[in-house]
């Protein structure tokens, strides 16, 4: 089973999400958002990078009805300069609504620079008791081991969804490094990170086990052109007979891809071009070098995304509206 594509339309030539949204806090970068819908309104959380080099997570505010006209709500969580594998700070937030009051908080967190040169990045949780209010670190350590040769570098951003009292986690694994293959252009040097999808499972929202040992999405390759070696970054959401997934894979920029599955587990990859399913801005755009991170939710009878431009954040956040069929079923 491979589903067409959502087709989508890009209303606004200017980012939605600018940095500096929230003054100082996010004035050096605003991107990789997670959204909630809550009493009418939308809630954003973002990545952002203020004008002290902090990484903090960010959030906005705007109404469903106007879902671009955000509201600064300043910062949620920063860096702890005493705790290792947080010590730069939090980004790639994933929101998820247990229910009025329970609300947790995912992360990609960011410490300091390895010496082996390998990315510094880890999972952690966040817990709010007021229904997004206020929020607090849940503890001083990553929520997912490293314990498969998939993940064995390390692991980052994440999609949960919480289904009949089981937290499903996607999430972006570090694998083994290699030699970049001969005639391979690369973002990483000659010695690059295989990255995929990996899964897990938790009753609680914190403690997580893998059911299984290799990557539900693994990077394809010379399967595509061009070489593939990182695909990242999930967004997850459930339709009314299947799960849609985008994801971020990289050959020599960032595109946004995705892909359809009737369970959850089995996934199947929808047919795009070399500039993926979202394509590029026009030249001289705030994305005419990449669009990445898609963040995307439903609404009535389309698709709201949210992505992120050039820069991985510097250049803020477009917004994009797709329509397409939402019956997964073959």
């Amino acid at each position: 089973m491979t589903e067409p594509a959502i087709s989508w339309s890009f209303p606004y030539p200017d980012p939605s999400v600018a940095p500096g949204l929230n003054g100082e806090l996010d004035a050096r970068h605003a991107g990789a958002c997670s959204i909630i819908e809550s009493a009418s309104r939308y809630h954003l959380f973002y990545w952002g990078i203020g004008s002290d080099g902090v990484y903090r997570i960010c959030r906005a505010m705007s109404s469903v009805d106007s879902p671009n006209d955000w509201q600064p709500g300043g910062s949620i969580l920063q860096s702890q300069p005493d705790i290792d594998y947080n010590s730069v700070g939090p980004s790639f937030p994933e929101v998820v609504v247990v229910n009025d009051d329970e609300w947790l908080l995912y992360f990609g967190a960011w410490g300091g620079k390895r010496d082996d040169g390998k990315l510094p990045n880890r999972t952690g949780a966040a817990a709010s008791h007021d229904g997004g209010k206020t929020w607090e670190y849940v503890k001083d350590e990553p929520v997912i081991s490293l314990d498969q040769n998939y993940d064995c570098s390390g692991t980052g951003s994440v999609s949960v969804l919480y289904e009949d009292g089981l937290f499903r986690m996607y999430y972006t694994a570090i694998g083994e490094y290699f030699e970049k293959p001969v005639g391979v252009q690369t973002g990483h040097g000659d010695f690059i990170p295989r990255i995929g999808i990996g899964y897990a499972e938790s009753e609680n929202g914190i403690e997580w086990h893998k059911p299984y040992d290799e990557l539900m999405v693994a990077p394809r390759g010379f399967g595509t052109e061009p070489y593939e070696y990182i695909s990242s970054k999930p967004c997850v959401i459930r339709e009314e007979s299947g799960y849609r997934m985008w994801l971020s894979t990289f050959g020599t920029a960032y595109r946004i891809r995705s892909l359809v599955s009737t369970d959850g587990l089995h996934w199947n990859w929808n047919p795009s071009g070399i500039d993926g399913e979202f394509g590029i801005g026009a030249k001289g755009a705030f994305d005419d070098h990449q669009r990445s991170y898609a963040c995307v939710i439903r609404h009535q009878e389309e698709y709201r995304c949210w992505y992120t431009g050039n820069g991985f954040g510097r250049s803020g956040m477009g917004y994009a509206v797709g329509r397409g069929k939402k019956d997964l079923r073959p």
